[in-house]
């Protein structure tokens, strides 16, 4: 709304008050403004707490930096996979399981650095 306010502002004044504005302010303004609502409504999404079973916190900058690394490891994902799946066509299969065998264990390799100390010591205790 802040962006079509100040072009309606704009035209007010130009037309009722008869106040001339250069085309450039009038323009860069209003794009300003929405480029604003824009990064807003983009951090309040990535900022709101995507697991149902947890509350996010007044300003979600934990909640922001946990959603963009989980939209971050599934780009990457998801390119691993389109290499992978370009590597496949035309494999035997043999080496077809062995890439998706490697896959498996670079990921269990990225879960295993992600734990935390106690994670790694309540394992060890079991």
């Amino acid at each position: 709304f802040g962006g079509m306010g100040a072009f309606v502002g704009f035209w007010y004044f130009a037309t009722y008050k008869d106040v001339e504005f250069e085309p450039i302010v009038v323009a860069g303004s209003t794009i300003a403004l929405l480029a604003i609502s824009l990064l807003g409504i983009t951090y309040s999404v990535l900022s709101a707490s995507w697991d149902d079973d947890r509350d996010g916190s007044g300003l979600g900058i934990d909640e922001f930096q946990k959603n963009v690394g989980s939209i971050s490891e599934g780009v990457k994902r998801s390119r691993e996979n389109q290499l992978l799946r370009e590597r496949m066509a035309g494999l035997p299969e043999e080496e077809i399981e062995a890439a998706i065998r490697e896959l498996d264990m670079r990921e269990a390799r990225e879960e295993k650095r992600k734990e935390t100390l106690k994670e790694k010591m309540e394992k060890e205790l079991r």
